[in-house]
């Protein structure tokens, strides 16, 4: 790579070097992480299997820095979000059961067991800790632990950037004043880096991200996003970015454009009706899913459900993947299998997989699906560590009866919005979210005029059943899947009178004329909850407006049948706000 001065100071270091790193946006942080990998594995002796960790705060930052260090042909390098090292550590050390636990009290319960020691963190040489400025409350106190109980010879790199630091509301009290669990900020966490820690600190100065006059622009405010009275200078710039009128005007205009082009939203609410919106227009999208609605990738199921045996060698792995004509990184994913299944030998057990990916464990990125679609609708905090080429800026009307946000908070997001983009910045006018609430389970819904009134409820990644292949000729719907449906196809809901009640709804879903799954029994008591019971009330409502997400693979029990005998095989996985139509009433959501 070639290195800017800043950056080389960064990357030409000790192992035991300890640095705290400022990294404004487009300041080259990702590349500077892969070449300090690559420095640190090649010119300083560390061991990449086990010597150099990453530690990033998002999914979405680990797939990143995963990319940059495939391309840089470094690794493979093991790369963590927070969240899954706590997992890692829970496995390793957990004596209680931890299935029940919230992610919060798992990463408090990985922070008591890691402080009597962890063998894993005794191999560390060198610990990369990427976008710090977000890593808030008992995430805080993990890293904290997790630094202190390196050996003292050990280095570590923590990069980040405070004006981009747009997750403080995580430690505030909730909308019920519940204080959170902690309230460590970022800033304390980067000061017990520099004043425990004997970090020294560092800055990127470069700017490689922006490339239009607007763009540049939006990175220039950086300076400002960081003093008390600096907001209205962000408010300002908005002001100023060209309005494209609705979200589908903008798409016409978008498809013209090179590269991806993203619209950012502030609530995830809104973000289903902008990605309605996009669907409708007859353009394909992305809609980013929660850290917890993962999906694991299409490849494990069609290279490895059909398998004639359990277990498989490396040559019959070699052979599969030369079968499908795979762009599939061969040696990377049999080592990613092989990390997963443990054992010695030269062959993997495929149940045994099936098993380990089952579980909540951390997974290596290209195991996980990343849909790559043109559009993309993400909420800014979904989009943090990412860039796009175009940034759309999705705009609602004002609500004075919810709280503004804090204008230092605000700020923040704003920046990190407007900063998403490599070229186009604009804004869109998008569509009334006046009627969109919250429901139980952190589930949308669009409600009438009326508080019994529902007209829209969210579908998630887990609300197509997936306990067992779908259809009735389980083979058929395999082959439908694997070769011919596409992505952004429409999926129709039709509700099935043997199996559901009138407590709970159940609704097969078909892809043409072909069942190719049924509505959870989650997605049924959701729905349910939301409704009431259908005695003495109008029949279970029909749906519609579901699109293919993504084709992925499951992970379960094996089945007796021809279909799913290894524990895996392929399922639909679709998102977003469904319509809910009543019989005999107005199918209007106001």
């Amino acid at each position: 790579m070639n290195l800017d001065d800043s950056q080389r100071r960064v990357v030409e270091i000790t192992a035991d070097e300890r640095q705290v790193v400022v990294a404004g946006p487009g300041a080259g942080k990702t590349e500077v992480v892969a070449a300090l990998v690559e420095h640190l594995i090649d010119e300083q002796g560390v061991d990449a299997d086990g010597g150099v960790l990453v530690v990033s705060f998002s999914n979405a930052a680990v797939f990143a820095v995963e990319a940059r260090l495939r391309k840089s042909q470094i690794g493979p390098v093991t790369v963590r979000t927070m969240d899954s090292l706590a997992g890692e550590a829970l496995g390793d050390l957990a004596e209680d059961e931890t299935e029940g636990l919230s992610f919060d009290e798992r990463i408090e319960m990985a922070t008591r067991i890691i402080a009597d020691g962890w063998e894993r963190l005794e191999r560390i040489e060198h610990l990369i800790i990427d976008e710090v400025q977000d890593v808030v409350g008992v995430r805080a106190d993990f890293l904290i632990q997790v630094v202190q109980a390196l050996p003292e010879d050990s280095g570590f790199t923590a990069l980040g950037d405070p004006a981009q630091g747009i997750y403080d509301f995580q430690i505030r009290p909730d909308n019920n004043g519940r204080p959170p669990k902690s309230t460590t900020t970022s800033q304390q966490l980067i000061t017990e880096l520099v004043e425990s820690g004997g970090a020294v600190e560092r800055v990127l100065e470069g700017q490689y991200r922006a490339r239009s006059r607007d763009a540049v622009a939006a990175a220039g405010l950086r300076r400002l996003v960081l003093i008390a009275d600096g907001s209205s200078a962000i408010e300002d710039f908005v002001a100023r970015t060209p309005r494209g009128g609705t979200v589908a005007d903008v798409v016409r205009t978008a498809e013209r454009w090179p590269g991806r082009t993203a619209f950012l939203t502030e609530t995830n609410g809104q973000a289903l009706l902008t990605s309605a919106e996009i669907a409708a227009s007859g353009a394909s999208v992305e809609l980013r899913r929660r850290a917890d609605q993962r999906v694991l990738a299409s490849w494990i199921a069609k290279l490895l459900a059909d398998a004639p045996a359990k277990t498989l060698s490396r040559g019959a792995f070699d052979d599969l993947l030369d079968e499908h004509d795979t762009a599939l990184d061969g040696h990377r994913s049999w080592l990613g299998i092989r990390g997963l299944v443990g054992g010695r030998g030269s062959e993997i057990d495929i149940p045994r997989l099936a098993s380990r990916l089952k579980s909540r464990r951390a997974l290596p990125p290209n195991f996980l699906d990343a849909p790559a679609a043109d559009f993309v609708v993400s909420t800014v905090h979904r989009a943090k560590g990412l860039e796009f080429d175009n940034v759309v800026l999705v705009e609602f009307q004002d609500k004075p009866w919810i709280a503004a946000n804090e204008p230092a908070d605000e700020s923040r997001r704003r920046f990190v919005a407007i900063t998403r983009a490599k070229n186009v910045i604009v804004r869109a006018n998008g569509p009334d979210d006046r009627n969109v609430v919250r429901g139980r389970a952190s589930r949308w819904f669009v409600k009438g005029r009326m508080r019994w009134q529902t007209f829209g409820v969210e579908l998630t990644v887990g609300d197509l059943d997936q306990t067992k292949p779908g259809g009735a000729d389980q083979a058929v719907v395999q082959a439908r899947l694997q070769h011919d449906m596409g992505i952004g196809d429409p999926l129709a809901f039709r509700l099935d009178p043997m199996r559901s009640t009138l407590e709970l709804p159940v609704y097969d879903v078909l892809h043409q004329d072909l069942v190719i799954s049924r509505t959870s029994t989650e997605f049924g008591e959701s729905l349910s909850s939301r409704l009431g019971p259908r005695k003495g009330r109008a029949p279970w409502p029909a749906l519609s407006g579901a699109r293919v997400e993504s084709v992925g693979t499951v992970a379960g029990q094996p089945q007796t049948g021809s279909v799913g005998r290894h524990g895996l095989w392929l399922a639909p996985f679709a998102v977003g706000m469904l319509n809910v139509s009543w019989k005999g009433t107005d199918d209007v959501k106001a």
